[in-house]
Formats: structure tokens, sequence, C-alpha cells
């Protein structure tokens, strides 16, 4: 009997265990992504507005700040980042070259005519070369210009939008979904005939962990990130990182020199920014601002943070 009872204490003991391991498993999980960044890290040393943040040490990759940091949401244009990745990485293994050119298709010009999208002019048949369809994403945030990059790189949408699913997965990025290599959300009808909206998604931690890629393994697109206005063609393009030297949000403390706004009705508006300042470059990411200006602003405290 008295055996009876240390057997059954032992099992008690044994269930116990594993339900603080589990218990710890999950509160490891849900406060750290795949990456072992933290979903939640001084949190309450900034109040921001927003549905998730992060700040980064570009150098070390250390965390600065997170919030909700490994949530997926969406992120609208800032797919766009990735999508330079690729273009450069291809310009650098030569397969495609700056003066490469590309043509668009009619799905590409329909596209470049809805005013609620961000494009630059294209006309069929007229060929454009990568070099001024990379500043156009980059400046302008030009869905067609993003699109005809990644048929330059991969020959086509589909092909493209794997090879960006194959980068995530090689940089371990577990919180993301692509559906498009702009941004845009997709429109689908399931089977009762009612429309139904895809979008892009990834966490602030992810996002930010493409921008330091991309700065870190190509610096030179600060070049072109870094440009408040110039032309394509005869066009003038404004850059909507409005943080930039000559545009509205420009702070002379904060010399930001990228990355890529984003703004979607699902996505609200986000910005991954960039700063050099005092030796140190900061990557901020934000990730559902109310609006255009709130997300410039949030920046701010954020990048105020970061460098105080």
């Amino acid at each position: 009997m008295r055996h009876a009872k240390k057997k059954s204490k032992k099992n008690f003991l044994w269930i116990i265990g594993i339900v603080v391991i589990a218990v710890c498993f999950l509160l490891w999980k849900n406060n750290f992504g795949p990456n072992s960044m933290p979903s939640n890290y001084h949190a309450n040393q900034v109040d921001l507005n927003v549905k998730s943040a992060v700040a980064i040490d570009a150098k070390n990759g250390n965390v600065i700040y997170a919030k909700n940091a490994n949530q997926s949401l969406p992120i609208a244009s800032m797919t766009k980042l990735l999508t330079t990745y690729l273009t450069l990485k291809a310009i650098k293994e030569k397969k495609i070259f700056w003066d490469t050119t590309v043509s668009p298709t009619q799905e590409i010009i329909n596209l470049g005519s809805n005013p609620d999208y961000a494009s630059v002019p294209l006309n069929l048949g007229q060929k454009y070369t990568v070099k001024e369809l990379y500043d156009a994403a980059l400046i302008k945030s030009a869905n067609n210009a993003a699109r005809m990059l990644a048929i330059a790189v991969s020959g086509n949408e589909t092909n493209f939008l794997n090879q960006m699913r194959q980068q995530a997965n090689k940089w371990k990025l577990h919180n993301v979904k692509f559906v498009t290599v702009d941004g845009l959300p997709e429109k689908k009808k399931n089977f009762l005939g009612m429309t139904t909206t895809i979008e892009n998604k990834m966490s602030a931690n992810d996002m930010a962990i493409i921008a330091r890629k991309l700065v870190t393994d190509y610096p030179e697109v600060l070049n072109t990130t870094k440009v408040a206005k110039t032309y394509f063609r005869n066009t003038l393009m404004t850059n909507s990182n409005k943080m930039l030297n000559g545009l509205s949000d420009y702070d002379p403390n904060y010399p930001v020199d990228g990355l890529k706004t984003g703004t979607t009705d699902g996505a609200g508006s986000c910005f991954t920014c960039t700063v050099d300042k005092n030796n140190k470059r900061v990557i901020t990411v934000i990730l559902g601002a109310q609006n255009d200006n709130e997300r410039f602003s949030e920046t701010k405290k954020l990048l105020n943070y970061s460098f105080n």
C-alpha cells in the first residue's frame, strides 16, 4: 500500500514537471521568434500608438526596443525591400545588369492606370532599364516598376514570388506570407462568390532582419533610398519617406537615409527607417500606425529612444 502511494506521488510529480516545461515553452514561444528576437523589450519605455514596432542596432542586430514584434501583420509596400534585395543579388551574380531592359505586359499597364496605386507612366511595347525601374520602385514606390523588376530577375512574377519565399526561409523568417511582389493586396473570390483580400504579411522583427540584410549586403541601396525627389524620364517622383532631407518631416537631429514606407487599408501606415548617427546605424520598423503623419511621429519617438 505504501509502495503504491509512493508510485502515485512520483507520477504526480512527473505530470507537474511536464506541465511546467510546457508552460515555459509557451512563454518562450510567445516572447521570442525563430530568430530569438523578443516580441516585447523595453516596450513600456516608449508609448507608441502602433500595432507593432522594433528598433535594432544595424551593426550587431541587437534589439533596442520591441512591441509585439513577433506578430505577423500586413506590410504593404515595404515588401519592395525584399524585391530590391533580390534585384541587387541578381545584378551582383551577373544574371541581369543595370542596363538590362524589360517591356511591360498589358496587365502591368492596366495596374499603372489605377489612380489608387503608386506607379510611373509606362507604355506598351516600350523598353525600360532595370536602373529606371529600381529607382521608381524605391523612390516612388511604383508597383508597376516592382513587377517589372520581378520579370527581369525571374522571368515572371510567380517565379519571383517563389524566390522571395526561398530567401525568407533561408533567413529563417517564419512569420511571413507573400502573395504579390510589390505589396499590393490580392483579391480573390471564394466558393460563395465573396471577395476576400489577402495581404503580404510578416512581423516587425522579420522586416528589421530584411532591412539589416539589405543595408549590410548592399549598402549602395542608401544612395537611392535617400533621394527625396528625382525624375522617371519626364515624370517627377517624390519619395513617400517624408523624413528625408528636403521633405516635410525632416529632422536634422535624425539624418534619415532610408528605407521604405507602406500603406494599404489592411496594413494601415507602415515605415521601415534607418539613421546613421554618431557612428551608430539604427533600423526601426513601425507596423499599423493610424495615418501617414503618425508613422513618422512615432518613428521619431523610437529614434529618440534609440540614440539617447
